[in-house]
């Protein structure tokens, strides 16, 4: 089954997604590529290896699981209403069209947002590893405008081509960050033990834990890639859970491998990964000598490859918006023959790349130019971006039970669609307690109040727009893919 516009809300745009085109390996690689194992590792690692000291490799395992919960409510809805909606379409049937429209708005600025990372690191890290090999001192906003129009063609060209470039890039970023790996571990081979998994090892116990854990869970950010490209899946009723779970897997499989490798390169010394700005690439420089220059690429290639899978899924999810009637009918127009969501492609890059640019400007009238470091703004962006994304997640859990009783209650089970929902959104407590932490340096403790504004905001344009139009998202039919 598949959500598929009627006539949407007064303003819907209509239209479909070519169906299947996609498979479990196309999925699975898009999803993985969107996680971005070089990206987020390169960039989170060192920060949750100072909060949660040696054992940081425990604190991805606890992400990984808390993940898993998660997954595992969006693959129930999937299994029963895959949509390209993803999360807007599912709080929309199970809690009414305001909890839709809140979620759609929450949608569009939190996946913007985290996006804005992604594009600001196309350029930066390129910028940074043209300044570590050579004396070029490039500024990266131009390349990160470049780079970014470049992905955005490359996925408006199509959901096939898109996925088959990303499968590319993920494999030879894997493939140098698994030889980096085995490099560290070969060269530290005398010195190999389990302390990176040993609670002993764990700075505070519990409280190093907690406090390591937004970040692991924020490196595993892209899992909910798959859903929002079912309607272009074959069996997506199947692919889509099966594509969830492997993903996951993977992601975690190679971040703990990565957390492994990089704390015994570093001979298990804490303060040396936090003094480093890059603790995976320092490790690479030391066991690689001059081939570390493949791990850079390795990076670039990440921050791209994530780039398309984001752009792709985040525009489907707005384009379904768009086409229901949630969000502006023009983000539910499709471009023919790509038959690719462009205008809420060009919406995504425009607002991010503009934020991009209010941050640059802000920085040089405040004439705090020695802060515009690419790696600033990513952190920045990230941080804000998930706390709006975790509220979409809790949105999320609190419709499954509703949905499922309602509208498929011959499938309906305490286990799967209450107590999994209840563990997702319990495992959500901890993130939203650190994040929203008060005391934290500037911006970052201005960004729990701009997200509860959001949420105020969304709900008052929620109101307001189910009040001058009842029928909003309510005219969605439901139909099997392919009819």
């Amino acid at each position: 089954m598949v959500k598929v516009p009627g006539a949407g809300g007064p303003d819907s745009g209509g239209g479909r997604l070519k169906s299947g085109q996609l498979g479990t390996w196309d999925l699975t690689v898009s999803t993985v590529a969107n996680i971005g194992p070089g990206i987020d590792f390169y960039f989170a690692f060192g920060v949750i290896v100072v909060t949660a000291g040696v054992a940081a490799p425990l604190t991805i395992v606890a992400a990984g699981i808390a993940v898993v919960f998660l997954a595992t409510t969006v693959a129930e809805f999937t299994r029963a209403e895959p949509s390209a909606g993803s999360f807007i379409t599912y709080v929309e049937t199970g809690l009414g069209p305001r909890a839709g429209v809140v979620t759609a708005l929450l949608v569009t600025v939190g996946y913007t947002v985290a996006m804005t990372g992604v594009f600001t690191m196309s350029g930066g890290l390129l910028a940074m590893t043209l300044a570590h090999y050579t004396s070029l001192n490039v500024p990266w906003g131009p390349l990160s405008l470049v780079l970014t129009i470049a992905a955005i063609w490359v996925t408006a060209k199509g959901v096939k081509l898109s996925t088959s470039v990303i499968g590319v890039a993920l494999v030879a970023q894997v493939a140098v960050m698994l030889t980096v790996c085995v490099a560290a571990l070969v060269a530290q081979r005398r010195h190999l033990s389990a302390a990176p998994f040993s609670w002993a090892h764990l700075t505070g116990g519990l409280t190093g834990l907690s406090t390591g854990f937004p970040l692991a869970l924020y490196m595993f950010i892209g899992w909910e890639n798959g859903p929002a490209l079912a309607e272009e899946c074959r069996d997506p009723e199947r692919t889509v859970p099966r594509a969830l779970y492997i993903s996951i897997a993977i992601a975690a499989v190679l971040f703990v491998l990565f957390a492994y490798a990089t704390v015994t390169g570093f001979g298990d010394n804490v303060s040396s990964i936090g003094r480093s700005s890059v603790p995976f690439l320092a490790v690479a420089d030391h066991d690689l000598g001059g081939a570390a220059v493949l791990a850079w690429v390795a990076g670039i290639l990440s921050v791209l490859a994530a780039l398309v899978a984001g752009s792709s899924s985040q525009a489907r999810m707005l384009y379904d918006g768009g086409r229901s009637g949630l969000l502006p009918a023009r983000l539910g127009r499709l471009r023919q023959p790509s038959e690719t969501p462009v205008s809420a492609l060009i919406v995504m890059a425009v607002a991010g790349l503009g934020l991009i640019g209010a941050w640059w400007i802000i920085h040089l009238v405040t004439g705090h130019t020695g802060a515009m470091n690419p790696v600033g703004l990513y952190a920045e962006s990230s941080t804000m971006g998930t706390i709006v994304i975790l509220v979409v997640y809790l949105l999320t859990n609190l419709s499954l039970p509703v949905f499922m009783w309602r509208r498929h209650r011959s499938m309906f089970s305490p286990i799967r669609h209450v107590a999994v929902p209840v563990l997702g959104s319990a495992v959500l407590v901890v993130p939203f307690i650190e994040l929203c932490e008060p005391g934290q340096p500037s911006p970052y403790s201005a960004f729990p109040f701009i997200a509860l504004g959001l949420v105020a905001v969304a709900a008052a344009i929620a109101w307001l727009t189910v009040h001058r139009h009842p029928a909003t998202g309510s005219s969605e039919a439901t139909t099997k893919l392919g009819t």
